[in-house]
């Protein structure tokens, strides 16, 4: 399917795990994709899988988190790419630290990238396509949007912050012709939990705890953000759509 045909992506974060697999999916339904990495190089493997497969994508690098590097990287994209239609809000890190010993430093790092990127990427991406005609903001959150996790408050804060900040913009933007929308996916199986996934009992563990009783995939992402940024999800903005295996209604219920 060519459902993106004539558009123009950013993924942040897009080097790697379900960045990485949105970037492909996006090039693949038609779309021109700029792939976001933090260092040199660490976008130029994505770029190549999507040139090798015939699509058209460029690496650019910004701290997501630097409002100067952001207007940069937005700029950048239109000047090579022509445009920016579609903007997804997928970098993020996220470190384990009981509370009573997260100090500000750690806490400000942290939102600085999971909340404070979202901010500047979809303003800058905003300001574009208000004045092109509109286009599609797309916030990758996680069930941490609406669940604790012990060891993970300024995570799950950051992630809270964004399904909010979905919410304002879903609202706000709507008459300038710009949808967005937020995706909160649950456990998946990406490098950076390796460590799980590839321990047979620590993975058996973890699965016991979600409903499906298995871990979603970086593909299984991609697929639903490709659907919300093409035309038949024209009337969603302003709302997350979960993606976790049920595991949010079984820790509502734990």
């Amino acid at each position: 399917m060519q459902r993106l045909a004539g558009q123009v992506a950013l993924v942040t974060g897009g080097g790697t795990g379900i960045g990485a697999a949105i970037a492909v999916r996006l090039a693949a339904e038609g779309a021109a994709v700029a792939v976001n990495g933090h260092s040199e190089g660490s976008a130029d493997g994505v770029v190549e899988l999507i040139r090798n497969a015939g699509g058209r994508a460029i690496p650019v690098i910004a701290d997501v988190s630097s409002p100067d590097e952001v207007a940069a990287m937005v700029q950048r994209c239109v000047d090579e790419l022509g445009a920016l239609t579609i903007a997804v809000n997928n970098a993020g890190v996220q470190q384990e630290t009981p509370f009573l010993e997260l100090e500000f430093d750690s806490w400000r790092s942290q939102l600085s990238v999971d909340l404070d990127g979202v901010f500047l990427v979809a303003s800058a991406a905003a300001r574009h396509q208000a004045a092109h005609g509109g286009g599609v903001i797309i916030n990758i959150t996680s069930v941490h949007e609406h669940t604790t996790r012990p060891g993970y408050a300024a995570y799950c804060a950051a992630k809270a912050g964004a399904g909010m900040l979905t919410k304002c913009l879903g609202r706000e933007l709507a008459p300038h012709g710009i949808r967005v929308v937020a995706v909160a996916p649950g456990a998946i199986a990406t490098a950076m939990n390796a460590e799980v996934t590839q321990d047979d009992d620590e993975r058996k563990q973890v699965e016991a705890g979600i409903p499906a009783r298995r871990f979603g995939t970086p593909e299984e992402v991609a697929g639903l953000v490709a659907y919300l940024c093409s035309p038949e999800a024209a009337y969603m903005s302003g709302t997350t759509v979960v993606m976790d295996g049920a595991l949010e209604q079984e820790v509502s219920e734990s």
